[in-house]
């Protein structure tokens, strides 16, 4: 099989099962309903993926690297240290709430997670490297203890509110209080 034709299936199995993910719960949805709603033989889809933990990681890995491209990006953008952090801090978020939204199963997909627990330890080492580097280069005494603060205080708004409409404006204000003292 060509290398499209194999990114082509496994993109439809991905797309078909986050939306049965998010409509069904992740406990509710079975492999048959995957491979139909994917319009394969449920052969075809045991060949790509073993079980739906499989297929729901592969998702977890998809939402980890656009995670990190929009943090990225964020912090990329121009404007004072504390309002870039806060701005990829929402960004990261965000990719997490938009891939939510709408989902009465919201609370059980965000619990779930901890399929791909590695993935988002090795994410959050690489955010939390990124905003200690920012914060130790604008001479903040001690940056790997303000970005662990910073960065739990975020994933615990996160956790509790993400589905909140006001997520990302919430997760700014926790970066302009936590930082915005040290880096004035």
């Amino acid at each position: 099989m060509s290398t499209d034709r194999h990114s082509e299936k496994r993109a439809r199995i991905l797309d078909a099962a986050q939306e049965l993910f998010l409509h069904q719960g992740l406990r509710a949805t079975t492999m048959e309903a995957i491979a139909k709603a994917a319009r394969m033989a449920k052969a075809t889809l045991y060949a790509e993926f073993s079980d739906k933990d499989a297929i729901f990681l592969a998702i977890l890995e998809q939402l980890i690297a656009e995670k990190l491209v929009r943090f990225e990006a964020g912090l990329a953008a121009p404007g004072p240290l504390v309002d870039r952090i806060g701005a990829a801090l929402a960004a990261e978020f965000g990719v997490i709430a938009e891939a939510l939204a709408g989902s009465a199963h919201t609370e059980e997909l965000f619990s779930a997670h901890r399929l791909g627990s590695a993935l988002f330890a090795a994410s959050d080492r690489t955010v939390r490297e990124r905003v200690t580097t920012e914060l130790a280069a604008a001479g903040v005494a001690d940056p790997a203890r303000l970005a662990r603060l910073v960065l739990d205080a975020s994933y615990g708004v996160a956790q509790k509110s993400i589905a909140a409409e006001t997520l990302a404006e919430d997760l700014v204000l926790v970066a302009r209080r936590l930082l915005g003292p040290e880096l004035s």
